[in-house]
């Protein structure tokens, strides 16, 4: 399966949101992208552009849209994936 780095950023209310009731928005990604017959690798926070990293499997670009647009269609944040090997 090919593998996708994805970087997000949270809004400012996705922010004061988890700074009022802290979670583990790994767990959330992991289950959005098993849904589509995917694996998450890994799942970074940092400082920067960007507020987050994430790497996973998908079993093809369909599915990764899938999930890209399923979590960022709320409007709580941003997210760029990018295929990175196959």
């Amino acid at each position: 399966m090919p593998l996708y780095l994805s970087r997000f950023s949270y809004t400012p209310e996705t922010w004061a949101r988890l700074i009022v009731h802290p979670e583990d928005r790994a767990k959330a990604a992991q289950a959005y992208i098993e849904s589509v017959g995917g694996k998450l690798h890994g799942f970074w926070y940092a400082f920067g552009t960007h507020d987050g990293y994430n790497l996973w499997e998908a079993p093809d670009n369909v599915s990764m849209a899938t999930v890209a647009l399923a979590i960022s269609g709320g409007g709580a944040l941003k997210v760029r994936s990018r295929r990175q090997f196959s």
